[in-house]
């Protein structure tokens, strides 16, 4: 619009030039007039000739990236005439929030020019670069030349992964995990340490040497946590989560989802997904860079826009759980009608684990007494099934709030 009104005013002067020189016949005016209409063909002229010879592309070096890193990318323009470019523009157009900044150079004649330009990502999610655009014109402003370079290119921005040191996962209560009698048992390597004999432990348990040393039957526990898949359910009912931008709690449920999957995944052991977006997408189990990748880019790109209940999530997926599995649910649903499903959970031989998220503390004021005692009923629910469970604050350090061991944490 600026270009258009600045040709707009030129043609007005120009035509007011020519109409007071015509009509007075002053020496003057007709120079004035030549003069401009020279200066104007010599602009356009300039304009058009301006990327002659003129080379550029870009590269992104990283298109894979997690929140709160840097993307970089590198840039190259050569200028193979004979001539000095004095100044060029180069940019993209992107729909990252915050685009890679652009720059104008001035290139020497047969010259090169390149750089690094850098931004942080403050949002995950898909986003795409459009072709370089590289931009000169006139000394004077009123003409421009404009070339684009390249292809458009997508990048992936994958949410922050947090460091769990302290992480670990309840353990299934299945043979060597609890002392109930089992008609199946399950027999592993992973040998964690031994316990006094109870009734209903299999003879083959027993730990002769320890047995002897104590004076009485000890029988050994399996660390089968260790070699147990993981099944992470992410609640993404538009309902359960409150808040706006990188604050709102479907971040941080996505922050904590990426954290235990990855942190399981380097354990060597296998990580199902599934997430109750606006479509249910699921990824059954799996282990390795592949599935990290699939995780990632599921994780990157889901929205808090989903209509399902968390309670019919859960009656969809626990057909396909395994015995000896733990099941991970991520959610801020204070609806004590999930929990009831969670009951069968022991009695298969599946652990579970929820990280309950406090909605009340995303939504920026301070909660009334019906949030509260919601709250307070899912916990008290939780503990009445004995399902372990953590609670998670906004502002809350992640590796803190889900790390720590000991049931009921909140």
């Amino acid at each position: 619009m600026g270009l258009f009104s600045r040709r707009l005013r030129l043609l007005f002067g120009v035509t007011a030039l020519v109409v007071a020189a015509f009509s007075t016949g002053i020496d003057f005016l007709f120079f004035l007039v030549y003069l401009t209409v020279g200066i104007g063909i010599g602009s356009w002229i300039y304009a058009r000739r301006g990327l002659r010879d003129v080379r550029a592309d870009y590269r992104i070096l990283n298109p894979r990236t997690h929140v709160g890193e840097v993307l970089q990318a590198t840039y190259r323009v050569e200028n193979h005439d004979r001539f000095a470019k004095p100044w060029i523009e180069c940019w993209n157009e992107s729909t990252l929030p915050a685009s890679l900044p652009g720059r104008v150079v001035g290139i020497p004649k047969l010259g090169t020019r390149q750089w690094l330009a850098k931004v942080t990502l403050t949002r995950r999610g898909s986003y795409r670069f459009g072709a370089l655009r590289v931009r000169t014109g006139d000394p004077f402003g009123l003409f421009s030349t404009e070339m684009m370079v390249g292809q458009p290119t997508s990048i992936v921005v994958f949410p922050a992964v947090v460091p769990l040191p302290h992480w670990r996962l309840p353990p299934s209560p299945i043979d060597g995990t609890t002392r109930a009698r089992r008609r199946l048992e399950v027999v592993t390597p992973l040998v964690a340490g031994v316990r006094p004999y109870v009734h209903g432990d299999a003879i083959n348990r027993i730990h002769w040497l320890s047995s002897a040393r104590h004076g009485e039957l000890h029988v050994k526990e399996f660390d089968l946590e260790q070699t147990a898949d993981l099944w992470m359910v992410l609640d993404l009912e538009r309902a359960v989560h409150a808040g706006i931008g990188t604050d709102a709690s479907v971040e941080t449920a996505v922050v904590i989802a990426a954290s235990v999957a990855m942190r399981t995944l380097a354990d060597n052991r296998s990580v199902a997904m599934t997430a109750s977006a606006r479509r249910i997408q699921q990824h059954q189990p799996d282990r390795g860079p592949r599935v990290e990748q699939k995780l990632l880019h599921l994780l990157a790109n889901v929205q808090a826009d989903g209509a399902h209940p968390l309670a019919e999530v859960i009656n969809a997926t626990m057909p396909q759980l395994r015995r000896g599995m733990t099941l991970c649910i991520i959610t801020g649903s204070t609806d004590r009608t999930w929990v009831r499903g969670l009951a069968a959970l022991r009695r298969r031989g599946i652990g579970a684990l929820v990280l309950l998220l406090d909605r009340s503390s995303y939504i920026g004021v301070e909660p009334d007494e019906r949030s509260r005692a919601d709250l307070s009923a899912v916990q008290h629910a939780l503990a009445e099934y004995g399902i372990e469970h953590r609670l998670v604050r906004r502002g809350d350090d992640v590796a803190e709030a889900i790390g720590a061991t000991g049931r009921g944490r909140g």
